[in-house]
């Protein structure tokens, strides 16, 4: 009997914010170029294009998984949960969410300044926190900045499960968005 190694899968799921983290440089490089030029629409603009990163990326990897895992099911029996592309997600987010610890602390604490290295790791979502919290100063952060550093990991999650349970599930979207089914 041939088993969905879930395992295998979550490493994945931890490399997948590693690729996120790839992309959301270049993301970073192009607002860093042109945000003088286009001022705050350069934060919209590119902060839309990290976002859509995340969830492309993410759905991308439930999709791909939910398909295999299904078949994995089907033809072999294995136990995989339908919602298993929220914990796929889940491990994804990690660094998100340890960072944003971090950054707590460092806020709190104020005995070191955590907000550049944050906003670098966080790369993807640079120009959303550029927007609200433009100072590399932590000292300068709103403690309502840290909500917003609470909700952008929570992409990952909802991304992957979407994609998981889409492909799991053999939804055909275009038959519901077509025919509103």
């Amino acid at each position: 009997m041939e088993s969905y190694d879930k395992k295998k899968v979550l490493l994945k799921s931890a490399l997948k914010w590693v690729q996120t983290e790839f992309f959301g440089i270049f993301v970073f490089l192009f607002f860093v170029a042109v945000s003088k030029a286009f001022g705050a629409g350069a934060n919209i603009m590119f902060g839309f294009t990290g976002l859509m990163t995340v969830v492309a990326i993410m759905n991308d990897f439930g999709l791909k998984e939910g398909k295999i895992a299904k078949e994995k099911a089907v033809l072999h029996g294995a136990d995989v949960n339908k919602h298993f592309g929220l914990i796929m997600g889940l491990v994804a987010m990690i660094p998100g969410f340890v960072t944003m610890i971090v950054l707590v602390i460092s806020k709190v604490t104020g005995s070191f300044n955590f907000m550049p290295a944050y906003k670098l790791i966080n790369a993807m979502f640079y120009p959303i926190i550029d927007g609200v919290a433009h100072s590399a100063d932590v000292a300068d952060m709103h403690y309502w900045v840290i909500a917003l550093t609470v909700i952008l990991p929570l992409l990952y999650p909802a991304a992957a499960w979407l994609g998981f349970k889409i492909s799991y599930d053999q939804i055909d979207v275009k038959e519901r968005i077509v025919y509103k089914k």
